[in-house]
């Protein structure tokens, strides 16, 4: 349950883009290469503070033709700070205080707890979500190999199609794949490929909003009576 929480943070559906944005208003210019993206990439993140978004995850098991589609809401903010909560059926809430990372199953009365620092899922899942979204550049690209796979136009919109490839053999991805759109310069899809893309999860910020206020109080997890905390790795 843990990966699959952690997989989402953060945290897009194949075929048609449908994420809503206030990007920049401007004229497309000529396609940019993947250097110029980057740096477009690094201002925008340096600019932004906080993010507000609901959120689409589907995570697709292609030997079990299986899928699953969750909704919820996200708040993130600098440094390390999240709020991940998904609609029912799902029932979930994902935090992320700094030092823990905690996910709560209300119907099952559990939360899983993790301390940040030692668990190597925890921090995978923190460093794909924040390439664009907290990483430095020359962080990712010390964990990463980045190209830039595809250039798409929708009208007056262009998405860069960014792909990292980990360095890590272990990294619990094999792939990884940012839309960013022009003028925005910040992911609004995530795609993230399993076992040699054997498990496929994409997540879709929808109607992100930047810099809005956003109290520290959402970051704290009160473990509610009667709810068993499981520390897994502990």
């Amino acid at each position: 349950m843990y990966k699959n929480g952690l997989i989402v943070f953060t945290i897009l559906i194949a075929g048609i883009f449908l994420f809503n944005i206030s990007a920049f208003s401007k004229e497309i210019s000529g396609p940019k290469n993947v250097g110029d993206v980057l740096v477009e990439i690094e201002k925008a993140n340096v600019a932004f503070k906080t993010l507000k978004a609901g959120i689409v995850y589907t995570r697709t098991i292609t030997l079990l033709e299986s899928t699953e589609v969750s909704e919820g809401e996200l708040s993130y903010k600098k440094p390390k700070r999240m709020y991940l909560k998904f609609y029912p059926p799902r029932n979930e809430v994902n935090i992320v205080d700094g030092k823990y990372v905690w996910v709560y199953h209300p119907a099952e009365k559990q939360v899983e707890k993790y301390e940040m620092i030692n668990s190597r899922q925890s921090s995978q899942g923190v460093s794909f979500f924040e390439f664009g979204y907290g990483e430095t550049l020359e962080a990712a690209k010390k964990d990463y190999k980045i190209t830039l796979l595809d250039t798409k136009e929708d009208g007056k919109r262009r998405f860069y199609i960014l792909d990292l490839q980990p360095k890590d053999p272990k990294s619990q991805y094999s792939d990884i794949r940012l839309w960013v759109e022009e003028g925005f310069w910040l992911p609004g899809r995530i795609e993230l490929y399993e076992s040699d893309g054997e498990v496929v999860n994409i997540i879709e910020l929808k109607n992100i909003k930047l810099n809005k206020g956003m109290s520290d109080k959402i970051f704290v997890f009160d473990v509610p009576r009667g709810v068993e905390v499981i520390e897994l790795f502990k």
